[in-house]
């Protein structure tokens, strides 16, 4: 998988509430069925995940296009993974 960090994301203000460092079951949270768009684990989770699983270019930009997307208003309501993966992924070109 993709290994970008909280220093290639384009935005800023993201919650850290989840400290993976003292949490056992942190894959179980990172990978449930929904995406917290907030938590900074999780988008940076969310985004290399993105890049790996659609064999897009492995590259900061992409990754910041995967961010970008998940903040985008056509998505405010949507939490859930695969929704958020196959929206991404089909308005990749688009926009």
């Amino acid at each position: 998988m993709a290994n970008f960090t909280r220093e290639d994301l384009a935005f800023s203000g993201y919650s850290q509430t989840i400290n993976l460092e003292n949490n056992t079951n942190h894959i179980e949270i990172l990978d449930r069925i929904y995406v917290d768009k907030v938590e900074e684990c999780e988008v940076i989770h969310f985004c290399n995940q993105f890049l790996e699983k659609y064999k897009v270019p492995q590259t900061k930009a992409s990754f910041q296009k995967v961010e970008s997307f998940l903040q985008h208003s056509a998505l405010e309501n949507e939490v859930y993974r695969t929704q958020l993966q196959d929206w991404i992924a089909s308005n990749w070109i688009k926009i």
